[in-house]
This record gives C-alpha cells, sequence and structure tokens, in this order.
C-alpha cells in the first residue's frame, strides 16, 4: 500500500487550490483564438490526467484496505495498525484538501466541457473558485475528497468488523470494534478532517462505537447479572427463599467475576477516557445488582458466603482494560489471610498473659 502517490500529486500542483482552479478560466481567456487552441487542449489533458491519477490511487488504496485480511485476531482487542494507518494517512491528507477538492473537480468539469463552448467551462469554473472551501459540512454538500474519504472509511468499517469476528469471545470483537470506531472518531473530530467529513458522519460514528459498548456489556455481564435476580429462589416445596440457592447463586457469580478479572484485565482499552467511562458504566450495574442482592438476602446466608464486599469489586473493576492479565485468587488469599492475622491477634489481646519468673 503505496500512500506517496498523491503526496506526489500534490507536489506536482502545488498546495494551492484556488491558485489551481484560478489557472484554467485564465488560460482559457489567453488561449480563445485558434493560435492557441493546442496549448489550451494540452493544459485540459494535464489537469484531467492529474485528476484521473488521484482517482486512481484512491481506489488502489480502497483495495489495499479492503484486501487487508486477517486470519487471526488482533490481541487485547486494542486499536488495530491498520486502523491507525488509515487515519493517520487521510489526516495528512486533509492539509491538501482544497488543492485535492479543485484537482477532481477540475477532473469531472473537463470531461463535462469536452464538447461544449468554452464559456461552459469558464462559467462553471468560477461557481467553483468563488467558494472559500470546499468541505463536506453537510449531507447535502459532500465534496469530491469527501466523497472518496467516506468511502474509504466504509471500506475500513467493513474490514474491522470481519476482523471483529475472529474473536472466539464476543465481548472482546465487540470491545475491539469500540476502540476502532473511538479512534475514528477521534481523529476526525481533532483534525480538518471534521470540515471533511461532516456533523452528521462524526454523530453516526460516535453512535456506532457507542452501540459497540452497549454490546459489550450485554455480553460480558448479562449472564452474570442473571444470577443476581430473585426469579428461580423459591423453594418448590414452600414460599420460601432456598437459601441452598441464594449459596448456589453467590458461589456461581464471584466464579464468573473472577473469569471476567482474570481475562478481561488483560484486554486494552487505550484511550484513558473511554476506559474510564466503560469502567463505570460496567460498575453502576454491576455493583448496584450485588449490593441489591446480598442486602436483600443476607440473613439467609452467614458471611463466610460473602466472599467480595461491593467496595472490593468495585475497586476490581477499575482494574479492566489495562492490558496486563491479573488473577483475583491472590488478592482473596491475601485478604483472608490478614483477616486470619487480625484474628489472632485480638484473640491474644483477651487472652491471659503467662508471666515467665
Amino acid at each position: 500500500m503505496d500512500s506517496s502517490m498523491i503526496q506526489d500529486i500534490i507536489d506536482v500542483v502545488g498546495n494551492g487550490g484556488h491558485q489551481v482552479g484560478g489557472i484554467i478560466p485564465d488560460f482559457d481567456a489567453l488561449c480563445s483564438d485558434e493560435t492557441g487552441s493546442y496549448a489550451e487542449t494540452q493544459c485540459h489533458y494535464v489537469m484531467r490526467s492529474l485528476g484521473d491519477f488521484a482517482k486512481a490511487t484512491f481506489l488502489e488504496f480502497e483495495n489495499a484496505v479492503a484486501s487487508n485480511i486477517s486470519t487471526t485476531p488482533f490481541a487485547g482487542g486494542g486499536i488495530h495498525h491498520l486502523t491507525r494507518y488509515v487515519m493517520n494517512y487521510i489526516e495528512a491528507l486533509s492539509a491538501y484538501s482544497d488543492t485535492l477538492n479543485v484537482l477532481l473537480t477540475l477532473n469531472v468539469l473537463l470531461k463535462d466541457h469536452e464538447t461544449e463552448a468554452p464559456n461552459s467551462l469558464l462559467h462553471d469554473m468560477s461557481a467553483v473558485n468563488e467558494k472559500d472551501s470546499i468541505g463536506g459540512s453537510s449531507a447535502s454538500c459532500v465534496s469530491p475528497l469527501a466523497a472518496h474519504l467516506i468511502s474509504l472509511t466504509s471500506i475500513l468499517e467493513r474490514n474491522l468488523d470481519n476482523k471483529s469476528r475472529l474473536y472466539n469471545d464476543s465481548s472482546l470483537g465487540h470491545l475491539f470494534l469500540m476502540n476502532n470506531m473511538h479512534y475514528m472518531s477521534q481523529t476526525v473530530k481533532a483534525s480538518k478532517l471534521r470540515t471533511v467529513f461532516g456533523d452528521e458522519w462524526v454523530r453516526k460514528c460516535n453512535w456506532k462505537f457507542q452501540r459497540a459498548a452497549v454490546c459489550y456489556e450485554r455480553a460480558t455481564w448479562s449472564s452474570i447479572l442473571s444470577l443476581l435476580r430473585d426469579e428461580g429462589l423459591q423453594n418448590p416445596r414452600s414460599n420460601s427463599v432456598s437459601r441452598t440457592l441464594i449459596k448456589e447463586r453467590l458461589h456461581g457469580f464471584y466464579l464468573a467475576f473472577e473469569d471476567v478479572y482474570k481475562s478481561q484485565t488483560g484486554w486494552s482499552v487505550p484511550d484513558t477516557q473511554l476506559r474510564d467511562d466503560l469502567r463505570l458504566s460496567t460498575s453502576l450495574k454491576v455493583i448496584q445488582a450485588y449490593r441489591t442482592f446480598v442486602g436483600r438476602h443476607t440473613k439467609h446466608v452467614s458471611d463466610r458466603h460473602i466472599k467480595y464486599n461491593a467496595d472490593d469489586l468495585e475497586n476490581y473493576i477499575m482494574d479492566l482494560f489495562e492490558g496486563s492479565p491479573r488473577s483475583l485468587h491472590s488478592f482473596h488469599r491475601r485478604w483472608s489471610l490478614k483477616r486470619v492475622i487480625s484474628g489472632m491477634l485480638i484473640w491474644m489481646s483477651y487472652s491471659p498473659v503467662r508471666v515467665v519468673q
């Protein structure tokens, strides 16, 4: 995938889009007689050829992105190198948006006016030059460059969607899509690309990464939180709550939570704000459900069946998505040992002290 070809075009025509657009009508006015017709034709040919080359380069780049096929999932679910490469390339092009827009517009106009009177071309070129900026601020006015770049990001999205399906764990696939769509959105919002892509594209991209975040939460926590519901806890032989079922539900919840902790501490959410937001959203759902369940059934189970308190779980959730796998078992063993030592110290403080003479 050679990204230098567009830069070569920029080097030929220079980064002065409006000046380039002004060359054609000025040159055509000078070459209105028969003597200058050949030079006029050659000028049109050169500009049309540059536009054709730019379009061909965009198409080649799109094909390269589409053909970037993976056979193994991207470790940790972070931002794929293809996403970074494409968005960085697009961002670099935004510095030359005026030149590229005029060049692509000229290409279309010159082809449309091949068999028409020169005055018609002069009129259309004047309309192009009157625009201060050829951007994509609205869906009804999409610049030629924006059309190519939006097409490229659509191809990237389809590629990322295919890559997300390589994960055995659907939760990680959703997290991968969330990370990459968020990166695309942030790259556009934080640069000149926003005027090229437009606010509507940004809104759609935001919606996509937010939807992926919701899908991640559902895939990860729905079955786990179902263990903390009251449905099915009634003893079939009476109207009382089954202590055995409550213990089994708590045991199952702890095992599932520990599995999530072990795997998802190794998953990656590189953006700090996004990582904190996802942790907070997860914590609100999980901790509220856990507090409610334990509080409602605290009289049915002894303390020895409560493996973690709500504050512990909240702190553990804040460890997720750091990209470094960890285990809860060591934490729990240290906590248990601390409790044993504390108990021994309390017992010793109340025990009679034998004084050795």
